[in-house]
């Protein structure tokens, strides 16, 4: 157990590291796809991930501040809500304080994503969930049907692509949560039976 906990500690740290080495962030940022479609949810995954291995009295400590998840819900959505900004994407490739600001607030966004989503439970879930996915849907079709570029560091057809994929994502994501519903509640009516 310790040393797959370790390895998975490993794990994050390798993928923090490779994330922030320069040809890997120049690569990922240089399309705007790539940027928030692979970095972004890269640095979130990293960051539940150490969120997961957190120690245990470490998130009793944190629970009295995160009740049912609430807390640890709007830090990931007021984050997320923030990078989805086109001024913000704009910035970020030219200011480096920002750049550190970006790894540090989505790994903090997966932590707080780890700790919370199961406190939150399934209400509080769709809740959230009910917030983000549309706003992530109008965030891409306002970046698909803007007569003129958002993001300045980017082209056009990047904008376009990059908006019609939030719009497919955040469908998607919708019918998977849904269809998690259903599962489980038939997995309660077979245990009710």
């Amino acid at each position: 157990m310790v040393k797959k906990i370790r390895f998975s500690w490993q794990i994050s740290l390798i993928l923090i590291v490779g994330l922030s080495l320069p040809p890997a962030r120049h690569f990922l940022e240089a399309d705007m796809r790539m940027h928030m479609l692979v970095q972004f949810p890269l640095l979130i995954i990293a960051g539940v991930w150490i969120g997961l291995l957190l120690p245990n009295y470490l998130k009793i400590k944190l629970s009295p501040y995160n009740r049912y998840g609430i807390t640890g819900l709007l830090i990931a959505s007021s984050v997320t809500s923030f990078w989805m900004i086109p001024l913000a994407l704009d910035e970020v490739l030219v200011l480096p304080s920002l750049e550190i600001a970006k790894f540090i607030s989505l790994l903090v966004a997966g932590v707080a994503l780890a700790i919370s989503w199961r406190a939150a439970g399934f209400l509080i879930q769709g809740f959230f969930l009910a917030n983000v996915l549309p706003m992530m849907t109008v965030v891409g079709w306002l970046y698909l049907a803007a007569p003129l570029r958002l993001c300045n560091a980017y082209l056009s057809s990047q904008q376009e692509s990059t908006g019609l994929a939030l719009v497919y994502l955040s469908i998607l994501a919708i019918i998977v949560w849904l269809m998690s519903f259903f599962v489980q509640g038939q997995k309660t009516d077979a245990v009710e039976l």
